[in-house]
């Protein structure tokens, strides 16, 4: 007698972990903002109007008390949550900035492949996301976008101390020490995974910024948008197809981890 096969269970149709996008940590921040802290700020707005807008009833319908202190509760968190949420607007505006610029270079990397070099989006390391990681026949590079508002003369450049200035004005947050630290985990990473030395250069590419001759050595390269293809069309080579290949292996399963 003849049994039908075991029916198969269902499964998904992509499975395993998939590479990650540009901008994928910053709109996942994002997300967070306003999940979590904007619904809560509205409903404690919300919760205190309502308490409020009841008390009044109750004293329309000779039910007085508690009319005065809520009201008062009620416009002082009502202030507090505005003020939070235009705060929180301001945050997810340089969120939204962050990602166009992300995603800007991420763009301008992928034209690369014409030259042999294979990019990596939003790469994620211990402590750290390294925005791209960039392989090809000049080298290996751990890239952090900076999308800031352009103001004063709209340049970006190391002065003579090698510290970072954007027009005129010392960059916030040590962004070459940001792309140092993600370049060497970066290296350790690989060492880990190939048992080679290989090294890895930190980059920053302020997209729309005018980029200035650096005036010190800081073993950072400094790029705008504008300027990249140039850069990587003029690098000597140093690795071969083979060994290309070899890294954006131990790359991807990176990117996928």
């Amino acid at each position: 007698m003849a049994f039908e096969s075991e029916k198969k269970k269902d499964r998904l149709p992509v499975e395993g972990p998939l590479r990650r996008l540009p901008g994928q940590s910053i709109r996942e921040e994002r997300d967070k903002l306003l999940n979590d802290k904007l619904s809560d700020y509205l409903l404690l707005a919300l919760g205190f109007c309502f308490l409020a807008g009841w008390e009044w009833f109750r004293r329309w319908n000779a039910l007085p008390y508690g009319a005065e202190i809520l009201t008062v509760f009620a416009v002082v968190m009502t202030s507090y949550c505005g003020l939070r949420i235009v705060r929180l607007r301001k945050e997810i505006r340089n969120l939204n900035l962050a990602e166009r610029g992300e995603r800007r270079v991420s763009e301008l990397l992928t034209q690369l492949r014409r030259r042999r070099y294979v990019a990596f989006d939003d790469v994620m390391l211990t402590g750290e996301n390294v925005d791209h990681v960039l392989v090809g026949p000049g080298g290996i590079f751990a890239i952090e976008t900076k999308a800031y508002t352009i103001f004063g003369n709209g340049c970006v450049g190391v002065d003579e101390t090698g510290v970072l200035r954007l027009g005129n004005k010392t960059a916030f947050g040590d962004p070459l020490d940001q792309a140092k630290r993600c370049a060497e985990k970066l290296t350790k990473l690989l060492h880990d995974r190939t048992r080679k030395q290989y090294s890895v250069t930190p980059m920053l590419i302020f997209p729309g910024w005018t980029l200035k001759r650096a005036k010190a050595e800081t073993g950072v390269v400094v790029l705008s948008d504008g300027t990249i293809t140039e850069f990587f069309e003029a690098l000597p080579a140093l690795f071969s197809d083979t060994q290309i290949t070899d890294i954006s292996s131990h790359l991807d399963q990176i990117a996928r981890s």
